[in-house]
Formats: C-alpha cells, sequence, structure tokens
C-alpha cells in the first residue's frame, strides 16, 4: 500500500470517529481499522501489545467515568454521599457512556496503527514534504519505537517468569516495567547514535527506492477523500447529531450521510 494512500486514509478515520459521539460510526470504523490491521500488517509485527494497550484503555475511561460522573436515570447501586469522588449514585449510563468514549480512543487508535504496523518507517519519511521531512524522521522513529517496546514487554516478562516472578499487586509490575524502559531508553540512545553515524541532517536524505501508485491505491484516496467531505459536510448542515445516554438511555441515531462516510474506507480492505 502506497504511504500516501495509507495516511490520506489515516485522517479519514479520525475525522469519522473523533467529529462524532455517536458510537455506531465509531464501531464501524474500529472494525474497519481491524481488518486493515489484520491484512496488511508486516509479518514481523505483533499486534499484543496494541490490543492490551486499548483494553487497558477501555477500562481506564470507563472506571474513570463511573466514578467521576454520577448522571443518569438507572442507578446501579449508590455508595456514602460523603465518600470523595466515588460517593453517590453509580449510574448505567455512566458505564455505557464511559464505553463510548473509550470506543473512539479505540477507533483513532486504530485508524492511526498501520502507519506503524504496515508499512515501513522510511516510506513514511518519504511520504512527507521536504520541509517537514526531518520532523517526519523523528515521529517514524518514535512510531517504529511501539512495537519494540511491546515486544520488550514480552521478553522480560517471560524472562522474570522464569525466575519464579508472579503477578501480586501493581508493586510487583515494577519488576517488569523498570527494564522495559531502561531497554526503551537504550534503544533510544543507540538509535541516536545511529542516525549521527549516519550523517543525519547533514542534507537531502536519499531514497532506496521510489514508491509506486496502483490504482487500487488512487481508489483509496478517493474513498478517504469523498468520506471527509461528507462527514465534514454532514456535521455543517446538522445531519450527523450526537449521542449521550443521558439522561436515560436511547438507541443512537442514524443519519445515512455519516453512515456512508464511515463505510467508505472499507475500500482499504480489499487485498
Amino acid at each position: 500500500m502506497n504511504a500516501r494512500a495509507l495516511m490520506v486514509w489515516s485522517l479519514a478515520g479520525l475525522v469519522v470517529a473523533l467529529s462524532t459521539t455517536n458510537p455506531i460510526y465509531r464501531a464501524i470504523g474500529a472494525l474497519i481499522a481491524l481488518n486493515v490491521l489484520l491484512a496488511w500488517r508486516r509479518p514481523d509485527q505483533d499486534l499484543g501489545f496494541l490490543f492490551r494497550a486499548i483494553a487497558f484503555t477501555t477500562i481506564g475511561a470507563v472506571l474513570l467515568n463511573v466514578v467521576v460522573g454520577h448522571l443518569g436515570r438507572t442507578v446501579l447501586f449508590a455508595l456514602p454521599g460523603a465518600w470523595p469522588l466515588v460517593g453517590g449514585p453509580w449510574t448505567l449510563e455512566s458505564i455505557v457512556y464511559g464505553f463510548n468514549t473509550a470506543l473512539g480512543l479505540a477507533a483513532a487508535v486504530l485508524v492511526v496503527a498501520p502507519l506503524s504496523y504496515v508499512i515501513e518507517p522510511h516510506e513514511l519519511v518519504d511520504a512527507l514534504p521536504q520541509p517537514i521531512e526531518r520532523a517526519g524522521i523523528v515521529v517514524a522513529a518514535a512510531l517504529n519505537l511501539v512495537p519494540g517496546i511491546g515486544r520488550s514487554f514480552r521478553q522480560v516478562r517471560d524472562a522474570q517468569t522464569m525466575r519464579g516472578w508472579q503477578p501480586a499487586g501493581l508493586r510487583s509490575w515494577s519488576e517488569i516495567l523498570v527494564p522495559v524502559a531502561l531497554t526503551a531508553v537504550e534503544g533510544s540512545l543507540e538509535l541516536a547514535e545511529a542516525m549521527e553515524s549516519r550523517a543525519f541532517g547533514s542534507g537531502r536524505r536519499s531514497r532506496y527506492a521510489p514508491s509506486r501508485w496502483t490504482r487500487w491505491d488512487v481508489a483509496i484516496v478517493i474513498a478517504a477523500l469523498a468520506s471527509i467531505a461528507i462527514a465534514i459536510a454532514a456535521r455543517a448542515a446538522g445531519q450527523a447529531p450526537d449521542w449521550y445516554p443521558y439522561p436515560g438511555l436511547s438507541l443512537p441515531p442514524v443519519s445515512p450521510a455519516m453512515l456512508v462516510a464511515s463505510l467508505l474506507p472499507a475500500v482499504a480492505i480489499h487485498r
């Protein structure tokens, strides 16, 4: 897949995921992005770390919204109001809103993830305009470190497990997180030394091979741009109403225009 086409596709996914609070469009965008990742990810990339990060974010968003927000009609149980933060009614609407917030974050992460898991870092750099090329190299290097941190986490966890380590509360995880953090710092220093030894910033970088456009890449760009245009026009015309579960749960409204905008990026699934 052409890197520029993938960048436009990710932008379209972000516009749909972040321009509305409707969980239907967010869920569609997340499912499409997940299929693109599964179909196009590089063979050496493991999605386990990404999925664990999304699960952790989901749990955190739900708990935070339930603890802080005590709104809604459907009260599950109530804690004494004198208790700080957690005191008051715990409602079903707060849980649903927390899941919806997490769904938006997950959709946004998934549509951007192919920039790290599908194309090579040098392809992303080559796709950027020359004025922001050096900043793009930094971003590409940072994106490339994400899978490396995931691999380091698994290796450290497996090594510590072989030494008898078992999770026993938050403190026990310091035996995993501290070596992973030190490994990440060491990897960053090695990357900086490698870039310096290759005269980074001394002139225009060369390209190993030009990225070629195909008809399919053009179709992806056209579908992505159409998705962005439809989503913006629908929001401007008031045809994409937001959805909130308060004060009581109700079915999210479906806008035909936003439904089309959320489905158009599915063109990228074909392989």
